[in-house]
């Protein structure tokens, strides 16, 4: 019996053991199969790769020594760092930005002179605004300024250094340049000695309107000291200054600087047509009408109707249509065909050999013809043979000799049809 229950025992304990060996190894299997499938290996740089699978290459793990250096590398120029670095630079510029509104708008509501933030604020609030209502008070709040009697020299260079560091246009430039000139003239004449030799002739044509605007004098005797080839690109501008001050500055300038011996029109002509885009055709007209007998009197009296020729022909010809024959219907005619051959130049042909001074009508033909030239050389030269005109006043036109187009052949005459026999 003992026998018996001893044999029963070691079955069932040979049994136990198997079974926990076998559980055990069965728990080893599935424990090790679930942890590869989460496990997530860490490379260098701090990205999270894949496990490997049982073909690929084995993740590459740094040793601890060049991981911490890798980290160091990351820490100064990974996307972290680029990324501070960047929000504290816009936090600068927003805070300079608002630093500047601020002075911008305590200017706007100063009276008193200004100080260095509040110019400062001021221009770049003209130049860089996103609305063109403020950049237009900021640039008035600077004109104002420098129409104060309070302005410097100093003032004055800081603006012109903020304007260029800020990247203002021509526009502003040209208004401000001109400003100087009318509000401070000694300070932005002796700025020409100064001022880089490129920039030298764009400052002094915005500037020199202004100094004409106040002192035509100082103007005058600054232009009269040019070269003739920066006066001919200036006279404009000067002009433009002088009708400013005063109509009869700019009319008492054109007698005393003209040599009638040997007579240029052109600067009659550019100061009437100043004239008409500053106070209109109309005031223009009364004013050259006033004029006293002479060559400046033509001049200024062609140069109204030219300008008008080439705003509104039909009204200019209307005008013309209603004179008498007289002096001034062949200057308005001069006039008007000067500027209206650019646009129809056989028209202007035909009005212009209706003047009847020779040597008027002859200037006025050679103009014509040159436009109509350009525009059909076939077509004007049939006219200028139909009109019988001098060679010279061909070669004058053209900067080509005479010659006389071939005659139209006449088409062959088709015979008559036989009648029937």
């Amino acid at each position: 019996m003992l026998k018996r229950n001893f044999i029963l025992n070691s079955v069932w304990l040979l049994v136990s053991v198997g079974m926990l060996a076998s559980g055990s190894r069965l728990g080893r299997s599935m424990g090790e199969s679930s942890d590869s499938e989460e496990v997530r290996i860490p490379v260098s740089g701090g990205v999270v790769a894949e496990s490997a699978g049982p073909e690929e290459n084995p993740a590459y793990i740094p040793l601890p020594g060049a991981l911490r250096k890798e980290e160091g590398a990351v820490a100064e120029n990974g996307p972290s760092r680029k990324s501070e670095v960047s929000t504290a630079r816009t936090r600068e510029l927003q805070a300079a930005r608002r630093s500047m509104a601020r002075a911008s708008s305590e200017a706007l509501q100063r009276r008193g002179p200004l100080n260095k933030e509040q110019i400062s604020g001021l221009v770049v609030q003209a130049v860089r605004a996103s609305s063109p209502v403020e950049r237009r008070r900021a640039f008035d709040r600077i004109l104002e300024e420098m129409s104060s009697p309070t302005f410097t020299r100093e003032q004055a260079f800081l603006m012109r250094s903020e304007m260029a560091r800020n990247g203002a246009d021509g526009k502003m430039w040209q208004l401000w340049d001109y400003a100087w000139g009318a509000n401070d003239p000694g300070t932005a004449l002796a700025h020409l000695s100064e001022i880089d030799p490129r920039y030298f002739e764009g400052f002094l044509g915005n500037m020199i309107p202004g100094v004409a605007s106040v002192d035509a004098q100082a103007a005058i005797d600054v232009f009269s000291g040019l070269n003739p080839e920066v006066q001919s690109r200036v006279r404009r501008r000067l002009l433009e200054g002088l009708i400013d001050n005063d109509v009869s500055v700019a009319t008492n300038y054109m007698y005393a600087s003209t040599d009638l011996q040997n007579y240029n029109w052109r600067p009659m002509d550019t100061l009437a047509r100043e004239l008409v885009r500053d106070q209109g055709l109309e005031t223009t007209l009364e004013w050259a009408n006033e004029l006293p007998e002479g060559p400046l009197r033509g001049s200024a009296w062609s140069a109204a109707y030219a300008h008008w020729g080439s705003r509104d022909p039909q009204r200019a010809i209307e005008s013309i249509m209603a004179m008498e024959p007289s002096v001034d219907r062949n200057l308005a005619i001069n006039g008007f065909t000067a500027a209206y051959a650019h646009e129809n130049g056989a028209t202007a042909v035909e009005w212009a050999s209706v003047i009847t001074e020779s040597g008027l009508r002859e200037g006025a033909l050679a103009r014509a013809f040159t436009q109509y030239h350009r525009q059909d050389p076939a077509a004007a030269a049939e006219t200028f043979q139909a009109m019988d005109l001098s060679r010279e006043l061909w070669q004058k036109a053209t900067g080509q000799p005479w010659q006389a187009p071939p005659p139209v052949a006449e088409a062959p005459r088709q015979p008559e049809p036989r009648g029937a026999d």
